[in-house]
């Protein structure tokens, strides 16, 4: 019963039973014509957050690249992980906060340790406040060699504003240090434009997909709830951003 109820203690299960309420107020008074709206609401909320139909579209876009990071990969110069997984954190232990995607962290280091690359490219762009900003690829850095995760040496990208900018800078660092053969961590739904705007460039890369949000909701227990919950808003949010991504990258000319 407790879990039945959970999500109405989210703001999207509370709205949306909200809503109910006045639905079925005004049919009660009778009047239907303002019952349309609510009712539309209502059921919008509920394909969202309570379905798998974001899911579905999410999975979509990571199904090309399942079990990309379980084949036998072939040796690489140097694994590149792609930034966004953490935020500047200054009350955490190690100064950052991990977002869903550290994935990419676990499965960059794994890679490494696996004796697959002889270097770590770590991406991302800057955080925190102006004056106060820092690296994530080298807040990242500094974790893994206080840990002693990996022995390979260690390059940081720097201030990269997206996809582009980390490939650009990439391309840079396998010209100085004459790589050939890239392995590519990011997260699954994320790797269709990732590839293509590494390949553009013309970086010669293999695919490592992690953080499979969507095609991992249907590996779970199925939720037992009438009541809408946020995590489909979320799949939804990455897929949208994905979506919309690819064609500005297509209409600056990123990708083909």
């Amino acid at each position: 019963m407790v879990k039945f109820l959970t999500p109405l203690t989210e703001p999207v299960g509370l709205f949306w039973f909200a809503l109910v309420i006045l639905a079925v107020w005004r049919l009660y008074k009778r009047q239907y014509r303002r019952v349309i709206a609510p009712g539309l609401v209502v059921l919008l909320i509920y394909l969202v957050g309570g379905t798998n139909l974001p899911a579905h579209l999410l999975a979509m876009l990571e199904r090309n690249y399942a079990h990309s990071g379980k084949i036998d990969l072939p040796q690489v110069d140097a694994v590149v992980m792609l930034g966004g997984l953490l935020t500047v954190s200054s009350n955490d232990p190690l100064g950052f906060d991990l977002s869903d995607a550290a994935d990419r962290a676990v499965a960059a280091v794994e890679l490494v340790r696996s004796g697959k690359a002889r270097a770590l490219v770590l991406g991302g762009g800057v955080h925190g406040r102006p004056g106060h900003e820092k690296a994530e690829g080298e807040l990242l850095r500094q974790w893994l060699q206080k840990w002693g995760l990996v022995t390979v040496p260690v390059f940081v990208l720097g201030d990269c504003a997206n996809t582009r900018g980390e490939a650009e800078r990439t391309l840079a660092l396998a010209r100085e240090n004459g790589w050939q053969k890239l392995a590519l961590v990011t997260s699954a739904s994320h790797m269709k434009r990732s590839e293509a705007v590494f390949r553009k460039l013309g970086l010669d890369v293999t695919c490592v997909a992690c953080d499979f949000q969507g095609m991992a909701t249907f590996e779970q227990r199925p939720r037992r709830s009438i009541v809408p919950g946020l995590g489909g808003f979320q799949h939804l949010a990455v897929y949208s951003h994905e979506v919309v991504g690819w064609w500005v990258y297509k209409l600056r000319g990123w990708v083909d």
